[in-house]
């Protein structure tokens, strides 16, 4: 397990792995708990969970714990009595769960024999392999699909009171509603957010999750706002489970706006995301094959400019401990981001960090970006990651605070390779080039459709040498 043993979930809960555990040699003192027999029981607060052998990823309440390779049980501990839901995905499929922590003087369930005696859990749907999920349903028309029951989560969430409706098409305006529908929604239902500011403390958390063919909707208009205090607050909106369609609402006002961790097939399409403390979207924790398209991203940054990006792929290798999959990276893989306006973003417009491939960035206008000077932003897009497709792009610099308006870095020893440029019109004037490479790299290539005519030192550079573009 990548989580080291004591991390803390939020205040509630911590996971770690026993160095001596065992799925075949039970603990004499906290009891083993098979994952086919969690959901609906009763355990104490400290217990093993029997996980399955091969890799494997652990959300816990909301809270992503990290990933791991081991078959030794996981030990979960969770301070508050109460109800609990766990997911876990491996490469069999996921399993969802939920169970109650006893309070004390409960006896707890008898340890239960182990998982591998319990049928497989069936595989998930897969996902887009192009990088680009089928588009969301237009506001007010149902996801594709029907509804369907889910597993392991009850149809009125514990201290909710607010149960599902049975076509699955949600109306919600209340903070109580808005939290049932995100956390208990089934493939295919559409949730409707009413027009508003939708105030919260804590962070709204998507756990649910749709498939493939029946993704989850979330839709409302500009006007329908999710959003903590300021922007000193908690994330807007933070999506850990796969599936989801979120269409044309507003996310504001919050330390982060979108934050999607370890999701799947999820889809941005036409939302406003504006005055956050740090970035805007950010694809994190491998979250592969979504989307964030036709949406505006602005005024980022309030109380950080140097981590104000627009959007943000993946996570810094420094940073992989916390993120990563099952190597150690962040792999958030063929990610697209196409169609959007990015304006007045102090740090990059776009960052794709290293441990990323296959991504796309197309057909977006980067207006004011990379101009705070802090933490290297110097450029509208920096490229960190591999094999990414950087097309028909626009990016304009009427601070003229801009070093480069695209730039490669290679910060970690085989990524910066690979990354195409076509069609990228750099707008305006720069001190630097219009495209630069620092290094050159492996296997990069700048386009001869690719322009720049404002920018001093020419068209594309690596280092203080200049490039030859190709036809």
């Amino acid at each position: 397990m990548t989580t080291a043993a004591g991390t803390a979930l939020g205040a509630a809960a911590t996971l770690g792995l026993p160095a001596a555990a065992s799925a075949d040699v039970p603990s004499t003192t906290t009891p083993l708990v098979a994952l086919a027999a969690l959901n609906g029981s009763t355990e104490p607060t400290t217990f093993r969970l029997d996980v399955p052998a091969g890799a494997y990823k652990l959300v816990v309440d909301g809270n992503f714990l990290g990933s791991g390779l081991t078959a030794d049980p996981a030990t979960i501990s969770v301070a508050a009595p109460g109800a609990h839901k766990l997911r876990i995905e491996t490469a069999s499929g996921r399993v969802d769960a939920s169970w109650t922590t006893s309070v004390v003087g409960t006896t707890p369930t008898p340890p239960s024999p182990p998982a591998s005696t319990a049928p497989a859990p069936s595989s998930p749907a897969t996902p887009p392999s192009t990088g680009t999920p089928s588009a969301p349903p237009a506001p007010g028309s149902p996801a594709p699909g029907t509804s369907a029951p889910s597993t392991g989560v009850p149809t009125t969430p514990v201290g909710t009171g607010v149960a599902r409706p049975a076509d699955g098409h949600w109306t919600v305006s209340t903070e109580a509603e808005i939290r049932a529908a995100l956390t208990t929604a089934h493939p295919g239902d559409v949730i409707t957010l009413t027009d508003g500011e939708h105030l919260a403390r804590s962070r709204y958390e998507a756990t649910a999750s749709g498939t493939a063919t029946a993704p989850i909707t979330l839709q409302g208009t500009r006007a329908a706002m999710l959003r903590t205090k300021n922007a000193s607050g908690d994330y807007g909106l933070h999506i850990t489970g796969s599936y989801w369609h979120i269409t044309g609402i507003t996310v504001a006002h919050g330390s982060k706006g979108i934050v999607l961790d370890g999701s799947h097939g999820t889809v941005l399409d036409g939302v406003e995301v504006f005055d956050v403390g740090d970035e805007g979207v950010h694809f994190r924790s491998c979250t592969t094959d979504s989307v964030l398209e036709n949406s505006y991203v602005h005024d980022t940054g309030i109380n950080n400019p140097q981590y104000g990006e627009g959007v943000y792929v993946g996570s810094a290798n420094s940073n992989w401990a916390k993120y990563n999959c099952t190597d150690g990276r962040d792999n958030s893989e063929r990610n697209l981001v196409q169609g959007n306006v990015f304006r007045n973003i102090p740090a990059e417009g776009a960052d794709l960090k290293e441990g990323t491939d296959s991504g796309t960035l197309r057909n977006n206008l980067f207006d004011g970006t990379g101009f705070s000077g802090k933490n290297s932003a110097d450029s509208a897009v920096d490229v960190k990651g591999n094999n990414w497709l950087i097309e028909g792009n626009t990016v304009r610099n009427p601070q003229g605070a801009d070093l480069d308006g695209f730039q490669v870095h290679s910060v970690y020893t085989g990524y910066g390779n690979g990354n195409t440029f076509k069609g990228n019109v750099v707008q305006g004037l720069w001190a630097g080039w219009g495209i630069a490479l620092y290094p050159l790299g492996t296997g990069n290539v700048i386009g001869c459709d690719d322009a720049a005519p404002g920018a001093k030192l020419g068209l594309a550079g690596a280092n203080t040498h200049s490039l030859t573009c190709k036809p």
